[in-house]
């Protein structure tokens, strides 16, 4: 950890004209707000001086030497040309904000104070401006060091930044190809550029919507997140997103199978397996030919960044349909296996936002807890080797801006019944 006289000369040199085009000063202010998460307050009172000792003096050469300092100054660093061209225009447009937000403003940052001492500023008004300036430069970067300081398992919104960041990547490169585009379009004038923007914008959805489903999906899984061992029921989470980040509205894991797999159960109650994007390699023409067997593929949910296992559906049409993700959740405490369901019902179509694209996909009745029973009576009513029961693992929810579903609570549980039990035993 720096010393404070070592944070002091660091901030000075980051403030100094000539000198800060080569010494960068975030180092030493985020040190500062490590060194004040420690109980240890002189290295701020260190780095603030030094930032103020720093615009003082820049003020000060560009106010003694002036214009032929500017000229010595460009010819010895060409690349400040551009800056202060930019720093004197800013200043005579809006020359207040400009000396109290100049340490927001990048590489401007560099050369405000010299510029505002060669254009003959008031030392008075740079100096209450530029002051205000330097406790909100220096303040964010001892603010990061200080949060820094706790460690990025302490901040868990940095992952849901980061996965978001991640999940939505295409999205954020193809929205400002797009915004240059038009830009572009506005700034030359283009014939019919409505008509243009038009076909740009559709283009990309549909560029967005074929890379997600037909290349990315499946991405997922080439470094896949493995299944629990165990399942703590007590622990377990019961809600279910369509990304890996806190930010999607939850949807509902409202059906556990214990003892038995999946696909045995659902065989006997006549549902079909689906093709899902991740876990099949679907072509476009794939694609159609499910669509026209009425069993198009299923969405990806993720539980505890999961992606699902398995899907099925009962037979339906391509705009109503009965269908079930299931997650192998590991084994209980009596080592049976586990398996968690998101049983819903798909009702018609929607456009929607899904992963940062806007698409068209299913739209999932909220009323969650009329499949969960109907899914129930099916199992009775057909005698399987099953007993069904509602168990209360969650509170009352309702539709809000964290969920898409509303439900009593309940999961229902499926395991064998007690006469297979005991013709086992």
């Amino acid at each position: 950890m720096y010393d404070s006289m070592t944070l002091f000369i660091g901030a000075l040199l980051d403030a100094l004209i000539g000198p800060n085009l080569f010494v960068p000063g975030e180092p030493f202010l985020i040190a500062a707000g490590f060194q004040l998460h420690q109980g240890i307050w002189v290295g701020v009172v260190a780095v603030v001086m030094g930032g103020l000792l720093g615009d003082q003096l820049s003020y000060f050469i560009g106010r003694r030497f002036g214009r032929n300092a500017q000229r010595r100054l460009i010819k010895w660093q060409p690349k400040t040309r551009r800056p202060i061209a930019r720093c004197r225009l800013s200043l005579q447009k809006k020359g207040n904000a400009v000396l109290m937000f100049a340490r927001l403003l990048g590489p401007v940052a560099w050369i405000v104070p010299f510029i505002a001492g060669v254009n003959q500023i008031s030392w008075r008004r740079f100096s209450v401006f530029a002051t205000i300036g330097l406790f909100l430069g220096v303040g964010q970067f001892v603010l990061w060091g200080y949060l820094l300081s706790y460690g990025l398992e302490a901040f868990p919104w940095f992952n849901d930044v980061k996965f978001f960041v991640i999940e939505h990547k295409q999205f954020i490169i193809t929205f400002f190809t797009v915004i240059v585009i038009l830009a572009t379009a506005y700034k030359y004038q283009w014939k019919n550029s409505r008509q243009k923007s038009i076909v740009v914008i559709l283009c990309a959805v549909i560029y967005l919507n074929y890379n997600h489903f037909f290349w990315v999906a499946d991405d997922v899984t080439e470094d896949p997140i493995t299944a629990p061992l165990y399942f703590d029921e007590q622990q377990a989470s019961f809600k279910v997103f369509p990304g890996v980040s806190s930010i999607f509205d939850a949807q509902a894991v409202n059906i556990t199978l214990i003892g038995y797999h999946p696909k045995s159960v659902m065989t006997q109650l006549g549902w079909i397996e689906n093709k899902t994007f991740s876990r099949d390699d679907i072509e476009f023409l794939d694609y159609l030919a499910l669509l026209k067997n009425k069993t198009p593929p299923v969405s990806d949910l993720f539980w505890n960044g999961r992606i699902q296992d398995m899907a099925f559906q009962l037979p339906g049409d391509l705009l109503k349909r009965s269908h079930v993700r299931w997650w192998d959740a590991g084994k209980n405490k009596h080592g049976e296996q586990v398996w968690l369901g998101a049983l819903s019902y798909d009702d018609g179509l929607t456009i929607t936002a899904y992963r940062g694209i806007v698409t068209l996909l299913h739209s999932v009745d909220p009323n969650v807890d009329e499949e969960r029973e109907r899914f129930k009576q099916s199992i009775d009513t057909q005698e399987l080797s099953l007993k069904t029961s509602n168990m209360s693992y969650l509170e009352p929810i309702i539709k809000d801006e964290e969920h898409d579903y509303y439900s009593d609570g309940k999961v229902l549980v499926i395991r064998p019944s007690e006469s297979l039990l005991v013709a086992k035993n």
